[in-house]
């Protein structure tokens, strides 16, 4: 049976990202489990336009725009609408100005849930162990953790994006996050910093070029058990961390040894 590619639905060719800088923070540890965010994204522009599309799914944006880099000024284009496609998952951003065939940054001011549907960024119940950190929220009985689920085309829940796989890019991401939690994403961690009473600013080093979907998070009450490799790779035996709520270490040390 072949396969008629040309009948998907994709987005229209007029963006290319190049990379995502993702910010984090405002959760709302319990009633409506919202967050704000912010992503920056660095792209060409392959063909003039007044719009850009992009994938956004149950994500309201506050506010769009896009900055262009001239000879020796910025300039920067703001939104004049912005509308939804709820059955398509996008986002059109209207510009009363064409864009022209440049370098822009696309900045981006939203607005998410941490959902309970284990697809973009949810949260999952569990009963600890032990007691848990005083800041890990309850849902009902139980206690919550936060991850992400991108795959195949949920990156789009977390934050709006061009979420296709043959879309991709680099990744900067950062999370604000209570000081007593762990976060995780795809890459090392890379500066910590401290942010309002109680909370924390962790940022990650520079993924690969990559699809969306390959992009994860996850923020906890953790705790790990680590190894290092056998083999050197640059000379060197790496790390490797299996993760787990606080008060199951034992029983997952006796599964890893």
């Amino acid at each position: 049976m072949s396969v008629n590619f040309n009948d998907r639905d994709t987005l229209p060719d007029t963006i290319k990202p190049i990379s995502y800088d993702i910010s984090i923070y405002d959760i709302e540890l319990g009633g409506n489990f919202t967050y704000q965010g912010t992503v920056s994204i660095l792209a060409t522009v392959v063909r003039a336009s007044k719009e850009i599309v992009l994938n956004s799914h149950q994500i309201k944006i506050h506010s769009a725009e896009v900055q262009l880099e001239r000879t020796k000024t910025q300039q920067t284009l703001t939104a004049s609408e912005i509308s939804y496609d709820a059955p398509r998952q996008r986002v059109t951003l209207s510009f009363l100005e064409e864009i022209p065939l440049a370098k822009a940054v696309i900045v981006l001011k939203f607005e998410g849930i941490i959902n309970n549907d284990m697809a973009g960024f949810y949260r999952s119940k569990y009963k600890p162990t032990v007691t848990p950190a005083s800041s890990v929220p309850k849902d009902g009985e139980h206690h919550v953790m936060f991850s992400t689920q991108f795959e195949s085309c949920d990156a789009r829940r977390a934050f709006p994006c061009f979420d296709e796989p043959n879309l991709k890019a680099t990744f900067d991401f950062q999370i604000e996050l209570p000081e007593d939690q762990v976060a995780l994403s795809n890459m090392p961690e890379k500066a910590v910093k401290k942010g309002a009473d109680g909370f924390k600013v962790v940022s990650f080093e520079r993924t690969p070029v990559m699809s969306t979907y390959l992009l994860a998070w996850a923020v906890g009450d953790f705790e790990w058990i680590e190894d290092f490799t056998k083999r050197t790779y640059g000379g060197k035996h790496l790390p490797v961390r299996v993760y787990t709520t606080k008060g199951s270490l034992p029983a997952l040390a006796v599964q890893y040894n």
